[in-house]
């Protein structure tokens, strides 16, 4: 933006985000419910990779994850089990066809991806987070309304593809690149079936768009 006052606005909205963020930390922590990530050994010197076999492990035993893959594993489930407990919340609580329809399929999606990357890290004897199925109320009056349940819950399988790409340009195990390459082609899916109700119910306002050269000259 080359507007001053937008790019501060966005500049405190980091900032503002950033401070939520390491309060809503302190507490988890001072109630003992923060969750941390996988813990390694500590090395007592760098190594460098001298075989293929680190990378191309297609076939038989394959090497222990290292920190990297990890963590990203670790942060796409968290991503993942906050989305699935928010679509099941919505999927509650409205009564029209499509949406549940909808929310049914993102649910699929997010519990299909949970469940490859959590055997990931048991394999390696490495935590996972934990599920919050269990901390949903049994109430259902929509607490938003339907366009904006939807749309949350389109944004956060837009948000996951960024996510997953990172995951998979980073790990140098191919088979945990292929899971995130397979999980980003099941959320295009269901993003696929978001556009398609979002236009249905006409909640996408259209964008300016360029000069259409052809049909002014």
């Amino acid at each position: 933006s080359a507007r001053k006052d937008i790019r501060d606005h966005y500049y405190q909205c980091n900032i503002d985000a950033m401070d939520l963020y390491n309060k809503s930390i302190e507490i988890l922590i001072s109630k003992g419910i923060y969750q941390r990530s996988p813990y390694f050994s500590k090395t007592e010197r760098g190594h460098s990779i001298t075989e293929w076999g680190y990378v191309m492990d297609l076939f038989g035993d394959k090497r222990q994850l290292n920190s990297m893959e990890a963590g990203n594993i670790y942060f796409n489930l968290k991503k993942s089990i906050a989305a699935k407990a928010l679509v099941i919340g919505f999927k509650q609580v409205t009564k029209d066809k499509d949406i549940h329809s909808f929310m049914e399929e993102c649910l699929h999606t997010a519990s299909k991806n949970i469940n490859i990357f959590s055997s990931l890290l048991q394999q390696e004897n490495l935590q996972s987070p934990r599920l919050m199925d269990a901390e949903i109320t049994n109430s259902d009056v929509a607490p938003f309304s339907d366009k904006l349940m939807v749309f949350h819950a389109g944004f956060l399988f837009h948000l996951a593809t960024t996510y997953y790409a990172a995951a998979m340009i980073t790990s140098m195990r191919i088979d945990v690149a292929g899971h995130c390459d397979a999980s980003i082609l099941r959320d295009l899916k269901t993003i696929s079936s978001f556009g398609r109700i979002m236009i249905k119910k006409g909640w996408i306002e259209k964008l300016p768009r360029a000069d259409d050269r052809k049909e002014l000259s």
